[in-house]
């Protein structure tokens, strides 16, 4: 019965229904786009099962989409339009941070959504007004952030305590409203202080240019090698559709690039070593992995397939940013602590 309640529901955004519906076998089938999150999974077959290949026109969307972002993302990093990048960085934050609010309430979970963009919004207005309007006080925008940070913890429980909500469970509201804030827009800033730091201007683009390359092969390399050889499963409680097979790809297909694009961009990335390419080339992928699979729990967990439908082929903005979510942040912590000591 649980079963046909879930191939009944409508393809995006099913509501759940709590009476008759378990975590565990009412889930939706596939998406051809999505990780494979929510693909049922025999407990008999968990370990080894066979692929079904790379669906031609899943690939061409996917395919068609990529190019298009990569092109539309070089051309903000080369025309040096610093407020432009951060607009459109701040826009995939944002719309990742909506989508992740509305997975929440299709859920039947109340959130304080207009205030989480609000200082989500806020995060990437502290980010232009050190960075870019006044890169000489950049020192301070760890310090803008944690006010906002605090800002949004208290308003969510002054809201709480002020006002009476129409709701049960006031505090799973005001935690999905932080964590939906920290989650995406907090962690996607730091792709910004990635690419506008202190320093060398052209070096930051190059720096930008290797962390999106890096992140996105390891997804390529994933999804190639996964679909035609990928057969023993990796976490299937999570994500049924991603095998050892697609987490070496991934693996090595990064490790390829990093090594590639160090050499290649020379002095323009020297802030990166050979030794650091290849250490980067297996962290990265790694981290772009758990990101994933991070999201996989958000959706599987909300009983959705894809996290929208703005991108063709492959879903919603979050769907596109969830690698880059973690992997924009340790990179900036690798940059950190491995950085010349200053005089």
């Amino acid at each position: 019965m649980a079963a046909r309640v879930a191939d009944e529901r409508p393809p995006h955004f099913p509501r759940q229904n709590h009476l008759s519906c378990s975590f565990s076998t009412s889930v939706p089938p596939e998406s051809p786009t999505s990780s494979g999150t929510f693909s049922p999974v025999s407990e008999e077959k968990v370990s080894l099962s066979p692929r079904p290949g790379i669906d031609p026109r899943t690939f061409l969307k996917r395919l068609v989409s990529w190019v298009a972002l990569w092109i539309v993302a070089l051309l903000f990093i080369f025309l040096d339009w610093q407020t432009g990048t951060l607009l459109l960085i701040a826009s995939f934050g944002l719309a990742g941070q909506w989508e992740f609010y509305r997975a929440q309430e299709e859920k039947g979970h109340k959130v304080f959504k207009q205030s989480g963009l609000f200082c989500g919004a806020l995060i990437f207005a502290n980010s232009w007004y050190f960075l870019i309007l006044h890169p000489g006080h950049a020192r301070f925008v760890h310090f803008g952030e944690e006010l906002v940070l605090v800002f949004a913890l208290l308003g969510a429980f002054i809201r709480l305590v002020v006002r009476q909500e129409q709701h049960r469970e006031p505090i799973t509201t005001a935690a999905l409203t932080l964590l939906g804030l920290l989650y995406v827009p907090f962690l996607f800033n730091f792709v910004a202080l990635l690419a506008f730091m202190p320093g060398n201007p052209e070096q930051n683009r190059f720096l930008l240019i290797y962390l999106l390359a890096v992140t996105k092969f390891s997804d390529v390399g994933a999804y190639v090698i996964g679909s035609v050889i990928g057969r023993h499963k990796m976490i299937p409680r999570i994500s049924p559709g991603k095998t050892w097979e697609g987490f070496a790809g991934a693996m090595l297909t990064s490790l390829a690039i990093s090594i590639a694009l160090t050499h290649a961009m020379g002095a323009r990335l020297q802030t990166l070593s050979f030794t650091d390419s290849i250490v980067l080339g297996l962290l990265l992928p790694l981290i772009s992995v758990v990101g994933d699979l991070a999201e996989s729990v958000v959706k599987r967990d909300a009983l959705i397939k894809d996290s929208g439908r703005t991108i063709p082929g492959i879903g919603g903005a979050l769907d596109l940013i969830d690698s880059i979510l973690f992997t924009a942040p340790v990179l900036y912590f690798y940059l950190q602590f491995t950085a010349p000591a200053q005089p």
